[in-house]
């Protein structure tokens, strides 16, 4: 049986792959609030993202704290709550479709990196991800990508030569590549069949 035969687990992004997402909407929306926004808004790029909240280090009302002291937020708690978890994600075209498909021949993984907070909204809003038999996540695990941590808890005891990665950022792709998982860099649905396809998974 040839290698590319033997992939049998397929290991998803979530953010950028199997859902796509505008965290700018966030920022934006945080900002209006600050003291001075348009100083604040720079600061808050990407702060859904921050290692400390989507590693579990720190919580919303932490968060909640470090942008009304540095920033001059306006917004209480409860209504700091409500800004964060109003959805900033819709489903990728194709992905669900595709992604049905894949898991009646192939063991699907998630693995995410994502606070605890819009994880709940995701599994509300995202029915596609009961597909997947394994769902990995940067707050659970107190670890997120490129670490090889995650990788090595998405194969399970499958050898690296049996799994594939797919996420949209090159240096996820390198970190699983240096473990032996070869990935496809995504950019939609139409270039990931075409790549599964190559190495013999569809």
């Amino acid at each position: 049986m040839s290698a590319v035969s033997q992939i049998t687990t397929l290991i998803f992004d979530l953010f950028g792959v199997v859902i796509s997402f505008d965290d700018d909407i966030v920022t934006k929306r945080l900002a209006r609030h600050c003291a001075t926004p348009e100083l604040a808004y720079p600061a808050l790029r990407d702060i859904v993202s921050r290692p400390a909240l989507i590693t579990g280090r720190i919580s919303l009302r932490q968060l909640h704290e470090q942008l009304v002291a540095e920033h001059g937020l306006a917004l209480d708690l409860s209504a700091f709550e409500a800004a964060w978890l109003e959805p900033y994600s819709q489903p990728m075209p194709g992905m669900a479709e595709l992604i049905a498909d894949l898991c009646q021949r192939h063991r699907l993984v998630l693995l995410s990196n994502v606070d605890k907070h819009y994880w709940a909204v995701v599994l509300q809003v995202h029915p596609e991800l009961a597909h997947f038999q394994t769902l990995l996540t940067s707050w659970e695990l107190g670890v997120a990508k490129p670490a090889s941590q995650g990788f090595k808890l998405a194969m399970g005891r499958d050898n690296p030569a049996s799994c594939f990665f797919i996420d949209d950022k090159a240096d996820n792709i390198k970190a699983a590549q240096a473990l032996g998982i070869r990935g496809h860099l995504f950019r939609d649905a139409q270039g990931l069949v075409r790549t599964l396809e190559d190495v013999g998974v569809r």
